[in-house]
C-alpha cells in the first residue's frame, strides 16, 4: 500500500492543476445538486419496532384522524402574573385575551385541535365542569370525576399560572414554518407589554437548528495559530485549512443531497462538520510535516510521494478506524443514529482522500514557496539575527524532554495516569440520559421557561404525559376480570329499558324489548376493558392521574391519558414507564384487549433505553476492532492491548467530566445542567476511538519505524537499549505534530460550546475532553511508559501469528529500501515534471540518496 500511495502522491504533485480542478469540480457539482434536490432536516428522533412505535401504529389505526401523537406540532402558551396577582383579575384577563385573539387572527386557518385553546381563565371552568358532568354520567364516583376534571384544569390552584394549547395544522413538528413561529412570538409580546409573563413551548415550538458560523471561524483561527507555531510559515499554516474546508464542504453538501432520499436529523451535518474539520486539518498536517522532513533529502516530487507513502499510510489506517467506528453505529439498530454515523464516516473518507491528493497538489503549485513567509524564531526558523533558537541548538525539543522524563520514572507516570483518569471516570456511574425537550433546554429560552412554569403550576408530570391506547377488537367478554363491569352494564341497560317502557317491563314484554334491542355483550366488554384499564393504572402509587380521554366512533378503541408525578428527564419517570408496561401486559392477559403506551415521552424514553442497551455491544466492537487493526499494523500483542485499555480510560474520563459539568453543574459553570443527550455517549465512544487510533498510529508508527530500521538494536554509543531508543526517537519525531493535531482538534470541538443548542455544546465539550485525555495522558504518557516497562516484550508476537498476518508496511520500511535502491521514485532520465529541475540535478539527487537516507535515519 505504501508504494501505491507513493505513486499517487507523486502523481498528484506533478499533475497538480488536474487534481485541484477535479476537486473544485466535484465541490461545485455536489453543491449544485444539493441546492436543487435537498429537503429539510427533521428535528425528530425516531426508532423502528420499539414498543412505543408499535403503540403509535395501533393508535393511528384506530384513530386515523388524530395524527401521530409522537409527532404532533403542539404548542403550549403559558401565562403567569409577575406581581403575584391572580390571572382572573380584569387587567390580566384582558391581556390574555389580546394574546389569544392575535393568534386566532394570524393563524386561524393554520391551527387544529383547539378544544383546549382559548383564554384559560374562561375556558378552564367550562372544560372541568364538562369533564365532571360526563364522568358522573358514565357512573364514575364523584371523587374520581372531580379528580379527572381537576387534572385537565388550565389554571393553577393559586390562579397565578395558566396555559392553553393547540396544534399547528402540519404533518409533523418539523414542518412548522418560521412565519408561524413568528406569529406566536408577536402575539406573546402583546401580553408581555401589559406586564404578563408569556412563554411558549411544546414540540411544535422548538427552535430550528441554528449553527453559529463563529464556531467554525474560531476553530479555524486557532488551528491556523497552532499550524503557524508548528511550521513557522504563513503559507504552510494555510494549506491544511484549505484542504480541510474543501473536504468538509463536499462531505456536508453530500449530506444535504442525501436528504432528497432519506429523512435525516438536523444534528447530522453539525456533527459531520465538527469531526470532518478536525480530522481534515490533522491528516493534512501529518502529510505536510512529513513532506518537510523528506524534502531535505530528495527532490520535491519524490518527497511528496514519500510523505504520502509513509504518513499517508498512517492517515489511511487512522481514517479507516474512524470510518469503521462511525459506520459501526448501525449495530445499535436505530435509524437516525445509523445515518448520522454513516454520513459522518463519509465526510471523514472525503477528508482523507482530499488530504492524500490535494495536499501534494498544493505543494506542487506552491513549489519552494510552500514553506515561505517564515516567522523568525518560530518552529526552528532562525532568529532575525541569524542565530538558532536555544532549544534547537541543544537538540532538546519539548517532546524529547518529556519522553526522557517518562523513561526515568515510567511506573510513576503509569500509576498517575491510571489513578487520575480512573478517578475522573467515577461520575459515569451517575450518568443520566434523555433526548432534547423543553425541560432540558437552556434556562433562558422561552421553551424552558414554559416547561418550568407548567411544572410549578400543575406538577412536573404535566410535561411528561403518557398515552395508553386500548384496542378492544379482540376483547374477551367472558374474562373474569371484566364480568363485574359487563354485568353492571347489563343491569343498567335493563333498568333503562324498564324506565323507558314500564308497562312492558312488568310482564313478559321485558324479554320482547330485550330481543328488539339486544344487549351488545362485546361492546360492553370493550367498555369494561377501558374502565378496568383506568382502574388498574389509577391505583398505582407512582401515577398522579389516569383517565379516559377518548374513544373511536365504534367504541372499539380508547385513549387513556396518564400523568406521572415526575418530569420527562427524571429516572423515576423511566421507572414508571417500565411499571406501566408491566401493568399493560397484565391488563392484556386479563381482558384479551391489546394495550400499548405511546406519546412523545414514551418514544423518547424508548430511544434512550435502546441507545443505552446498545452501548456495551458497540464498545466491545470498537475495542476489539482497535486490537485487531493495531495487531495487523504493528505486529505486536502488547501494543494493541495497551492501546485498547488506554482508550477505555480516556473515554471513561471524558464521560466523567461531562457528567460532572453538564449533568451535575459542577461549580455552576453550566447554566442549565441536566441529563446528557441520549446518543452522545455512543457517538462519543465512536469518535474518540477513531481519533485515539489516529494518535496511536502516528506516534507508534514512528517508534516502530525506528525499531525496524535499526533491527531492534540501539545505535552505537547510545545509553538506551533498542526499545527505549526507538520509543524516544519515534516520540521525539512525532510528538510535535501529534501535539499540534490534538490542539487543533480540541480547539475545533471546544469552539462548538459557543453554539446555542445544549446538545451541540455538550458534544463539543465531551469530544474536546476525550481528545485531551487520550492524546496527552494516554498516547503521550501511558503508552511510552508501558513500553519502557515492558522492554522487548513491547514488540513480541508469536511466530505462528507473525507468519499468517499480512504485511501492511504502514511505517514505509519496504518503501524506504526500494527508494534507496533506486527501484522507485524519479528515474534518471530527468523526469522532472514541472519543477524546473535539470537532468543533472536528477542524477546528482540519485547519487546522493544513500547518504541522505543515512542522515535521515540518524535524525
Amino acid at each position: 500500500m505504501a508504494e501505491l500511495l507513493f505513486k499517487m502522491g507523486r502523481w498528484s504533485f506533478r499533475r497538480k492543476w488536474v487534481v485541484l480542478a477535479t476537486w473544485l469540480i466535484i465541490l461545485g457539482a455536489v453543491a449544485g445538486a444539493a441546492v436543487g434536490f435537498s429537503k429539510p432536516f427533521s428535528s425528530q428522533f425516531s426508532i423502528g419496532n420499539a414498543p412505543s412505535i408499535e403503540a403509535t401504529k395501533l393508535m393511528m389505526e384506530n384513530f386515523p384522524d388524530a395524527g401521530n401523537p409522537a409527532d404532533a406540532a403542539t404548542v403550549n402558551l403559558v401565562f403567569a402574573s409577575t406581581d403575584g396577582s391572580r390571572l382572573d383579575e380584569e387587567h390580566n384577563k384582558e391581556a390574555i385575551d389580546d394574546v389569544i385573539h392575535a393568534v386566532e387572527d394570524s393563524l386561524s386557518d393554520e391551527i387544529r385541535n383547539t378544544q383546549r385553546f382559548g383564554n384559560p381563565v374562561v375556558l378552564s371552568p367550562q372544560l372541568t365542569q364538562g369533564v365532571y358532568d360526563m364522568s358522573v354520567e358514565q357512573g364514575l364516583p364523584e371523587a374520581t370525576a372531580r379528580e379527572d376534571a381537576e387534572n385537565l384544569a388550565l389554571v393553577s390552584d393559586d390562579g397565578r399560572i395558566a396555559y392553553t394549547t393547540f396544534d399547528f395544522d402540519v404533518d409533523s413538528a418539523m414542518k412548522v414554518s418560521d412565519e408561524q413561529r413568528q406569529a406566536v412570538y408577536d402575539a406573546m409580546e402583546l401580553g408581555r407589554d401589559q406586564g404578563l409573563q408569556v412563554e411558549a413551548g411544546g414540540a411544535g415550538f422548538g427552535d430550528p437548528i441554528a449553527i453559529k458560523a463563529t464556531s467554525e471561524v474560531v476553530g479555524l483561527a486557532v488551528a491556523f495559530v497552532v499550524l503557524l507555531l508548528t511550521f513557522g510559515s504563513l503559507i504552510a499554516a494555510g494549506l491544511p485549512l484549505i484542504t480541510a474546508v474543501i473536504g468538509v464542504g463536499i462531505g456536508v453538501l453530500s449530506i444535504l443531497l442525501t436528504t432528497a432520499v432519506v429523512e435525516l436529523n438536523d444534528v447530522t451535518p453539525t456533527l459531520a462538520i465538527m469531526i470532518g474539520l478536525a480530522v481534515g486539518i490533522d491528516y493534512a498536517l501529518f502529510i505536510l510535516s512529513r513532506y518537510r522532513v523528506e524534502r531535505e533529502r530528495m527532490p520535491a516530487p519524490d518527497a511528496a510521494g514519500m510523505a504520502v507513502g509513509t504518513a499517508g499510510s498512517a492517515v489511511v489506517f487512522a481514517a479507516a478506524t474512524v470510518i469503521i467506528a462511525l459506520a459501526a453505529l448501525v449495530v445499535a439498530g436505530i435509524e437516525f443514529l445509523s445515518w448520522m454515523g454513516l454520513l459522518a464516516a463519509l465526510t471523514v473518507a472525503v477528508a482523507m482522500l482530499v488530504a492524500l491528493t490535494l495536499v501534494p497538489a498544493l505543494l506542487g503549485i506552491f513549489g519552494e514557496r510552500a514553506f515561505g513567509a517564515r516567522i523568525p524564531g518560530v518552529a526552528g526558523n532562525k532568529k532575525r539575527d541569524g542565530s538558532w533558537p536555544k532549544r534547537f541548538r541543544k537538540g532538546m525539543t519539548m517532546g524529547r524532554r518529556w519522553v526522557t522524563l517518562v523513561q526515568k520514572i515510567p511506573a510513576v507516570m503509569l500509576a498517575a495516569v491510571i489513578l487520575g483518569l480512573g478517578v475522573l471516570s467515577l461520575p459515569v456511574t451517575r450518568l443520566e440520559m434523555a433526548l432534547p425537550s423543553d425541560t432540558t433546554s437552556n434556562v433562558d429560552t422561552t421553551q424552558r421557561k414554559a416547561a418550568d412554569l407548567m411544572a410549578e403550576g400543575f406538577g412536573a408530570g404535566v410535561n411528561a404525559p403518557l398515552l395508553f391506547v386500548v384496542d378492544a377488537h379482540a376483547v374477551d367478554p367472558d374474562a373474569p376480570a371484566l364480568r363485574p363491569f359487563v354485568e353492571a352494564q347489563r343491569q343498567g341497560a335493563e333498568a333503562e329499558a324498564a324506565e323507558a317502557d314500564p308497562a312492558n317491563a312488568e310482564g313478559a314484554g321485558g324479554a320482547d324489548n330485550a330481543a328488539a334491542e339486544p344487549f351488545d355483550e362485546h361492546k360492553a366488554a370493550a367498555q369494561a376493558a377501558y374502565i378496568y384499564t383506568v382502574d388498574k393504572i389509577d391505583g398505582m402509587a407512582e401515577i398522579k392521574n389516569a383517565q379516559l380521554v377518548g374513544m373511536n366512533d365504534d367504541a372499539t378503541a380508547a385513549q387513556v391519558m396518564i400523568t406521572p408525578y415526575t418530569g420527562p428527564e427524571e429516572q423515576e419517570t423511566v421507572d414508571v414507564s417500565h411499571a406501566l408496561r408491566d401493568r399493560a401486559a397484565e391488563i392484556e392477559a386479563a381482558t384479551g384487549a391489546t394495550v400499548g403506551m405511546t406519546g412523545l415521552t414514551a418514544v423518547q424514553m424508548d430511544i434512550t433505553e435502546e441507545l443505552g442497551n446498545a452501548m456495551p455491544l458497540y464498545l466491545a466492537i470498537v475495542v476489539g476492532l482497535a486490537i485487531v487493526l493495531l495487531l495487523l499494523v504493528f505486529r505486536s500483542i502488547m501494543v494493541p492491548v495497551v492501546a485498547g485499555l488506554g482508550f477505555l480510560l480516556s473515554v471513561g474520563a471524558a464521560f466523567g467530566v461531562t457528567v460532572l459539568f453538564w449533568q451535575e453543574g459542577l461549580w455552576g459553570l453550566v447554566s442549565s445542567p441536566g441529563p446528557l443527550i441520549s446518543f452522545m455517549p455512543i457517538f462519543l465512544i465512536g469518535v474518540t476511538f477513531g481519533l485515539a487510533m489516529d494518535y496511536q498510529m502516528f506516534l507508534v508508527s514512528r517508534m516502530r519505524e525506528h525499531y525496524t530500521h535499526n533491527g531492534g538494536r540501539a545505535r552505537e554509543g547510545s545509553r538506551y537499549n533498542g526499545v527505549e531508543e526507538s520509543v524516544i526517537e519515534g516520540f521525539s519525531a512525532g510528538a510535535r505534530v501529534v501535539t499540534a493535531a490534538a490542539l487543533i482538534m480540541i480547539a475545533v470541538f471546544v469552539a462548538f460550546i459557543d453554539q446555542p443548542l445544549p446538545f451541540i455544546q455538550i458534544f463539543g465539550f465531551a469530544l474536546g475532553a476525550g481528545v485531551l485525555f487520550d492524546a496527552f495522558f494516554i498516547r503521550m504518557t501511558l503508552v511510552p511508559a508501558t513500553m519502557f516497562l515492558m522492554g522487548r516484550a513491547t514488540w513480541w508476537i508469536p511466530r505462528w501469528l507473525d507468519r499468517i498476518l499480512p504485511s501492511l508496511d504502514v511505517e514505509g520500511s519496504k518503501l524506504e529500501k526500494d527508494f534507496e535502491a533506486g527501484l522507485i521514485g524519479r528515474d534518471l532520465r530527468g523526469e522532472s515534471g514541472e519543477t524546473g529541475e535539470s537532468e543533472d540535478a536528477s542524477i546528482d539527487d540519485a547519487a546522493q540518496r544513500p547518504r541522505r537516507a543515512a542522515a535521515h535515519r540518524r535524525r
